[in-house]
């Protein structure tokens, strides 16, 4: 779905990172610490009773018990997710917490613990954990490749081919998810579908190294010295909020929305989420529109999500989404936010302005992980992988129906203004997607010298299919490869949509000439941070114990938005206990056994939660405690 390589160089585009997020080759695997591991678990004696062998490629850098003990401790308190910080019950942050140490064990070793520790791990059994197994090094990762491909007496390790090294690991138990297989190609700069599996060794080795190194850096900020420690204030004859957040948001509130008598300009676009540098790590992306006003007027704009026949979720259509626009400067890229959506009408999120004045603006939708999410890594697991291309007569490659169906439907997604054709900055939002390069003006010519333009200089449909179709037929891209486009825009291996919405965008203005242009992908991390100072002015304020510790709360006819400021001098974690939540989709845990605790650096601001009324015809309640953990 790369169609851009084979026409500029086959170079490798395997792991393509975020657009604003650029990720470099030291910090790709951080969280996969120790990463091949667990193909060796079946061969564990063997490979520590060959580890006297004469030659040591990788001398090991011995560290202090105290060194170990220390960075273990930091580990662990980064994962727990109890209020107090001393337990881990949650299986995956346990999971990952074994990672960072650079500990993989097998699942069924993992079960067994998990089950005999009823589901939570404590610090000491943790240590214990540590004590007990070991750790893969450099020199055992090795021995544990060279006996996998020791069979084959044509083995080199410097060689291996990446659909054989993918299919083994995963042959052998290995948990990795399919972006972790994009970061390792990017990371190796695999070429030619090859693999150097000494490359990879070293690049592990670095990674723990550079995953030790920030865990004790997060550490010793979080570290209070005694001079800078800071007391909470008991509360004297000052009644102090008890902390309960109660949202309630009556049926009766919804307004109807009638589309203004004026021209409209309709646009189509989607949400997107990916996964950072873990599973539980996750960004989300959105376009964003520009328009200029060449003189003052009123201005409205709807929101529709809509689902396709590869959404298995229907919920999409009742999806949490605002509408912020925002004033541009000319040729800057700041951005000022003006207004925000309040109100949903059915399905459709609206905002109205009656009066902007001349300039340019930006609209950017945005939703944040109430109903969207990342899929699970038992997802993966459970999912069958459908195949995207079908062998000829001669060995020839040709594309499988399933394939060129999602091809075709991707082409409609990204043609936004719906004319059938996509233009040079659709195609190339297709790319950023994609690949995370932009088109270049070499490339638009190269396209255009391998299949030809349509009108104005547009790629219709067969055109794309086209380009794709060589990637199809190239005998060095392997399947993996034409699943890196599609898992991108939000396919699983069953070819379902589940990490991405799209959605019709309307704008209202009676201006002549007015012009919707999309322009961008946005890390919505990004406008998190512009959105805090413009509700805090539109919040209610909710006192804590700690009156360095400001939290506010924001309301409307569309759900609800909780936010803190850390004004003290250290880190803080704040614990949110939701007791109840009916008709309402939340981008936090709801499971009333453990409340959810997250950490807010200081001198910071930060978004707890957005809580979205789903059914805009039903009335929506949320409880929740909030507290200083």
């Amino acid at each position: 779905m790369n169609s851009n390589r084979s026409i500029k160089s086959n170079t490798s585009i395997g792991g393509r990172t975020s657009p604003s997020f650029p990720i470099s080759k030291s910090d790709a695997l951080t969280n996969r610490s120790s990463s091949p591991s667990s193909l060796v678990s079946n061969s564990r004696s063997l490979l520590f009773r060959q580890q006297d062998r004469e030659k040591n490629e990788y001398p090991s850098k011995t560290l202090s018990k105290e060194d170990d003990a220390k960075f273990h401790k930091a580990v662990f308190i980064r994962c727990a997710d109890t209020p107090k910080g001393d337990k881990i019950t949650n299986r995956e942050k346990f999971v990952q917490a074994l990672n960072y140490v650079g500990y993989d064990l097998p699942k069924t070793a993992i079960d067994q613990i998990w089950s005999d520790n009823d589901e939570e791990i404590p610090l000491k059994i943790f240590q214990q954990i540590l004590t007990e197994e070991k750790p893969m090094d450099e020199r055992a990762l090795e021995e544990a490749f060279e006996t996998l491909y020791s069979k084959d007496r044509k083995h080199d390790l410097s060689a291996i081919d990446f659909d054989k090294f993918r299919t083994d690991l995963l042959h052998k138990g290995d948990r990795f998810t399919e972006d972790e297989f994009k970061k390792i190609r990017y990371l190796l700069g695999t070429e030619h579908g090859k693999v150097d599996v000494k490359k990879l060794i070293k690049a592990i080795a670095e990674s723990k190294t550079s995953c030790r190194q920030k865990v004790l850096k997060e550490q010793e900020e979080n570290i209070e010295r005694p001079s800078q420690r800071h007391t909470s204030p008991k509360p004297n004859n000052k009644n102090y909020n008890n902390c309960n957040v109660r949202v309630m948001i009556d049926s009766s509130s919804k307004k109807p929305f009638n589309p203004p008598r004026m021209g409209s300009l309709k646009m189509k676009g989607a949400f997107f989420c990916e996964f950072s540098d873990s599973p539980t790590d996750v960004l989300y992306f959105s376009i964003g529109y520009s328009f200029e006003l060449k003189t003052p007027g009123s201005i409205s704009i709807s929101l529709e999500p809509t689902i396709s026949r590869y959404h298995k979720d229907s919920s999409f259509k009742n999806l949490d989404v605002r509408i912020l626009v925002f004033k541009k400067q000319p040729r800057s890229i700041e951005r000022r936010l003006l207004h925000m959506s309040s109100a949903r009408s059915d399905t459709k999120t609206y905002l109205q302005v009656d009066e902007l004045p001349k300039g340019l603006y930006e609209i950017i939708p945005i939703t944040f992980g109430g109903l969207l999410r990342a899929r699970s890594q038992e997802m993966n697991a459970r999912l069958s992988i459908k195949k995207l291309r079908e062998i000829k007569k001669g060995n020839n490659f040709t594309m499988s129906k399933d394939y060129r169906d999602a091809l075709e439907y991707t082409f409609d997604l990204f043609d936004f203004d719906d004319n059938k054709q996509l233009d040079r900055q659709e195609y190339n939002l297709w790319t950023i997607r994609t690949t995370g390069d932009e088109i270049t003006n070499e490339d638009w010519s190269s396209i255009q010298a391998s299949v030809g333009l349509d009108v104005d200089e547009n790629i219709s449909k067969d055109k794309f299919l086209k380009l794709n179709d060589f990637e199809v037929q190239d005998q060095d891209t392997s399947e993996q490869d034409l699943w890196i486009g599609l898992k991108s825009i939000g396919f699983n291996s069953a070819l379902e949509l589940d990490m991405m919405c799209p959605f019709n965008l309307t704008v209202y203005n009676n201006q002549s000439g007015l012009k919707l242009t999309p322009t961008a992908f946005v890390d919505l991390a990004e406008i998190k941070k512009l959105l805090v100072p413009f509700l805090q002015k539109k919040a209610k304020t909710i006192t804590l114990e700690d009156p360095s510790i400001h939290c506010f709360h924001y309301q409307d006819d569309c759900g609800s938005i909780l936010f803190v400021e850390n004004q003290s001098v250290s880190n803080v974690r704040l614990s949110i206990d939701v007791k109840n939540a009916a008709n309402a989709s939340l981008n936090l845990s709801t499971d009333a056994r453990k409340p959810t605790v997250i950490s807010v650096r200081r001198d910071t601001n930060q978004i707890i939660w957005f809580a979205h009324k789903l059914d805009s015809q039903r009335e929506m309640e949320l409880d929740a405690i909030v507290q200083i953990a």
